[in-house]
């Protein structure tokens, strides 16, 4: 089997358990990544990815390359996968005051060289605040997408989005965090 892409995705339409290995394999790390991101506290990002590739090979039929990449098709499934354990369990909306929008973490990543300290940070935020930091700043969503995403209103997506950013700033502004000295002297 030549093991491009295209024909991998081929070997999985038709049912290779090989295939679905090699795709495993080759895309397990990124979408670990996006399960990480998406998964609520308290819940294991791996059983949300194995989940996932589950949907994956389920729906692998439906894949059309000439509508986008497959990491692109993969990663909304994983993140659909996790919205709806978070739907399921029914986490509370949080409404808070709106207050003006504070420009933080977009300026950090381009320059700093611990993504993974960033990504870290971005993962102790509340469940809430951390799928909508995600949601609109990564997948880069509007407040609309989300709102219809999480069930939950705009003004609550804004709101959290407010707040996560100011959970951001204040975890970035302390001073063990590599961040500090380049965002403080902004």
């Amino acid at each position: 089997m030549n093991n491009t892409i295209e024909n991998i995705i081929l070997s999985c339409k038709q049912g290779s358990r090989k295939a679905q290995k090699l795709l495993f394999e080759t895309y397990a790390g990124t979408l670990l990544t996006v399960s990480r991101q998406y998964t609520m506290a308290g819940m294991d990002p791996l059983d949300n990815l194995q989940d996932s590739f589950i949907k994956i090979f389920e729906k692998i039929s439906s894949y059309d390359a000439t509508l986008g990449s497959f990491e692109s098709w993969a990663r909304r499934i994983v993140i659909n996968t996790a919205l709806d354990k978070l739907n399921k369990n029914k986490i509370q909306e949080v409404m808070v005051e709106m207050d003006e929008l504070i420009q933080i973490a977009e300026d950090q990543i381009g320059v700093t060289e611990s993504l993974e300290e960033l990504m870290e940070i971005i993962g102790k935020l509340p469940d809430g605040y951390k799928q909508v930091f995600c949601l609109y700043e990564i997948e880069g969503l509007n407040h609309k997408e989300i709102a219809q995403m999480l069930d939950i209103k705009e003004v609550t997506s804004r709101s959290q989005l407010n707040k996560s950013k100011q959970m951001l700033r204040s975890k970035l502004e302390q001073p063990n965090s590599i961040f500090s000295i380049k965002y403080q002297s902004k």
